[in-house]
């Protein structure tokens, strides 16, 4: 209804201007006419003489402009009329009186609703308008997208913090049968262990996610523990070398901090590097499957690597990979571990990258920023042996 305002009101001002551009031309037009018989009328006037000529030129103003209804030489104030114009007559650059001649509303307006000027003025009132109504249907769209997350949002939230409530009670009963199974190897309870502590972590994650879902409130921010990547990497190969015996997995350290802290919680940690190496290991050949882990550091962050001698993915499709709801080589993927990796470390002003071929295999990099204590002790190190 706001644009439909502004079209009618544009519409409106252009109408009026239309009109008298067209009372111009009509007052123009008489004045050019009226100046090629101006001595003949004069005559006709002063020295009342055979008045045929005069009335014929009078008769033909109607020919020269349409809106013209009628006209006066001898007696002009007599004519009254809303829309009129008066013009002087010499004779022989003598003032020889003026001549009144009245136009007609209707015929004006007609000629303005049908003159170039008001089509011009409705079209682009009809592209402004179309333009505000794209304007406010995308307004509108994105609105009701902002909603349609929201409400998602909201049911995601809810179910994760059902399913973490549900995680509690087999929970327990793993913590329970790990506390009593007295008989298991050091080894597979270790395992055990980690794998219970990770559905915990999990667990725990998604009450954090649901309880920030639904505040309202802003709560203070709770200084998050600097976790150790090679304690976590190392733990967590451990579980995926027990649990794929055919697969040999590498793992490599070239650093020379002794410990590698960084921003993150560890249950994210270790959600990002299960989804890449899970990915890795559906690549995987049947036979000679390898995965190598590389854990390099740099000033400012850390780099890890792995690399598998998988399939490996085109070209074509590598742009795509860490976006939302894209998927390659999985029948039932749904395209979300590459792109929650990939936005997990952006959160922390990380990143992700991806490098394959087709045949020779993947490697996907992760970048790690270092924590501001730990780049300042760095640079100390480095300018204060």
């Amino acid at each position: 209804m706001k644009w439909l305002s502004v079209f009618m009101i544009v519409s409106l001002v252009v109408a009026v201007l239309s009109f008298g551009y067209e009372v111009h031309r009509a007052k123009d037009s008489v004045r050019q006419y009226v100046g090629i018989w101006e001595d003949d009328i004069a005559r006709a006037k002063l020295f009342q003489g055979d008045p045929t000529l005069q009335n014929k030129i009078l008769k033909q103003l109607k020919e020269v402009h349409t809106a013209v209804v009628k006209s006066e030489v001898q007696n002009p104030d007599s004519l009254q009329c809303l829309v009129s114009t008066e013009v002087p007559i010499t004779l022989n650059s003598l003032p020889a009186g003026k001549m009144a001649v009245c136009f007609g509303e209707s015929e004006l307006v007609v000629k303005a609703l049908t003159s170039p000027v008001f089509m011009l003025g409705v079209v682009l009132g009809l592209i402004l308008l179309g333009f505000g109504y794209r304007r406010e249907f995308l307004a509108r769209l994105h609105e009701q997208k902002l909603e349609s997350e929201l409400a998602r949002n909201k049911e995601i939230s809810e179910i994760s913090r059902q399913v973490a409530h549900d995680i509690r009670g087999p929970l327990m009963a793993l913590t329970t049968l790990s506390q009593l199974s007295h008989d298991m190897s050091t080894e597979k309870k270790e395992l055990f262990d980690h794998a219970v502590a990770r559905i915990k972590g999990i667990a725990e994650d998604l009450l954090a996610k649901g309880r920030k879902q639904n505040t309202q409130s802003s709560l203070p921010v709770v200084k998050t523990v600097q976790p150790d990547l090679t304690d976590l990497m190392d733990s967590l190969l451990k579980e995926y070398r027990f649990s794929h015996p055919a697969v040999n997995f590498t793992w490599h350290k070239h650093i020379h901090s002794d410990a590698v802290k960084v921003n993150l919680e560890s249950v994210k940690i270790q959600r990002v590097v299960s989804n890449l190496l899970n990915n890795a290991l559906e690549a995987l050949p049947e036979s000679e499957a390898s995965i190598n882990l590389t854990l390099m550091e740099r000033q400012d962050h850390w780099l890890l690597q792995i690399m598998d001698n998988g399939s490996g993915i085109p070209e074509d499709i590598l742009p795509k990979l860490a976006q939302e709801g894209v998927s390659y080589g999985k029948d039932n993927g749904n395209g979300l571990g590459l792109y929650d990796a990939k936005k997990t470390l952006e959160s922390v002003g990380g990143d992700l990258q991806i490098r394959s071929r087709v045949g020779v295999g993947t490697q996907v990099v992760l970048r790690f920023p270092k924590p501001v204590e730990a780049g300042l002790d760095r640079a100390v190190a480095t300018h204060h042996p």
